[in-house]
């Protein structure tokens, strides 16, 4: 094994360790601070107790994490290039030959690989764990919400009624206010969960606290059937719940989205915030790669004038500097004024030509 084989070898090692150390420290403080968020949340709650709260609190902990992944690296690149610096290791390297590039593949390439890791296994399995979390926390706080999903077949919701429950089918939704819905089926069912009537209708409308059908046909339980021009079903159901919140994007594994997005526009719902999702995962380890630049920018500028702590808070501060404008172009994206692509893509992209101009400016400068 040659020399440059092994010094690799030895930093991409170096720079696991403190991109694990980063995550460990991290995922402590994220359960705390998340297990405090339940507990405030749920305090009033018959079932609320610490074991309750401290599930909830584990089944969303890998999404968190995959949420913050940038952040890890960023920290974790500042923690290594400290220790290279304050060991000396740093300037024995640079004074060798080794030029910033050899220094940084190593940790770059490993970066790329854990986001694609990240990306491709762990956000399928915290996808499931944080539906799973919602269902559990369902289950023991609010055992009376109403559900809402979507299908390959369209739109499913249940709501609870003073008698009962009832079922809502339909083949198709606009997007617009009032919402309207084709073809919709309701199933109403007693307390004891036995058929009680079931609504078929040529077309419906959300209004006011109710669902407005038209050319509805009613069976009862005994079969036997009327029609009506116009009936109105009670509703606590929103415009902004069926449109915006039916489903949240990071409960969808990443495998699933493509699919999902298909069905969704079949059924004429808004899919603007899952093809954001889907681009930023898929443009996250290009962030990370972004992060490890900035920390090596001005790691390696204070390194040579010897400003560690003003190193470390330029890091810092471009880091957060950099998330703000990610999260911007999150917003332009799921508003639909940018395309998703462009609004995933475009803060990595800047942030990691930035870097490589510095650092190109003060490798060859």
């Amino acid at each position: 094994m040659t020399f440059n084989s092994r010094l690799k070898k030895y930093l991409g090692q170096q720079f696991l360790i403190w991109i694990g150390g980063a995550f460990i420290f991290t995922t402590f403080v994220s359960l705390i601070f998340d297990m405090s968020e339940v507990a405030q949340t749920n305090s009033n709650q018959e079932a609320f107790h610490f074991f309750n709260i401290l599930l909830i609190s584990l089944m969303r902990l890998p999404n968190l994490m995959n949420e913050i992944l940038p952040f890890i690296f960023l920290f974790g690149t500042i923690g290594f290039f400290t220790k290279m610096r304050n060991s000396n290791e740093l300037i024995i390297a640079r004074a060798s030959g080794i030029s910033v590039w050899q220094f940084l593949m190593p940790g770059l390439l490993a970066t790329l690989l854990v986001g694609y890791f990240f990306m491709m296994l762990w956000q399928p399995i915290s996808s499931y764990l944080y539906m799973q979390s919602e269902q559990y926390k369902e289950s023991k706080f609010y055992e009376k919400s109403n559900k809402l999903s979507i299908s390959k077949n369209g739109l499913w919701l249940k709501e609870n009624t003073n008698d009962g429950y009832y079922i809502l089918h339909a083949e198709n939704v606009s997007e617009t206010d009032p919402i309207k819905i084709g073809n919709p089926v309701i199933m109403r069912f007693d307390s004891q969960n036995q058929l009680v009537s079931r609504i078929t209708a040529q077309s419906g409308i959300l209004g006011f606290q109710n669902w407005h059908l038209k050319n509805v046909l009613i069976q009862n339980e005994e079969l036997q059937s009327s029609q009506k021009e116009n009936i109105y079903i009670p509703t606590n159901f929103k415009t902004d719940q069926i449109i915006d919140n039916f489903q949240d994007p990071i409960a969808i594994s990443f495998w699933d989205l493509r699919d999902f997005i298909n069905v969704s526009e079949a059924s004429g719902l808004p899919v603007n915030k899952y093809k954001m999702y889907f681009h930023l995962l898929l443009a996250r380890p290009l962030l990370m790669m972004a992060m490890v630049l900035i920390a090596a920018t001005f790691g390696l500028k204070h390194a040579r004038s010897g400003g560690q702590i003003s190193g470390v808070v330029l890091s810092v501060i471009s880091g957060f500097l950099l998330f703000i404008f990610a999260e911007f172009m999150k917003t332009l994206g799921q508003l639909a004024m940018l395309s998703p692509p462009l609004a995933a893509w475009t803060p990595g992209v800047i942030a990691s030509l930035l870097g490589i101009t510095l650092l190109l400016h003060r490798e060859d400068g």
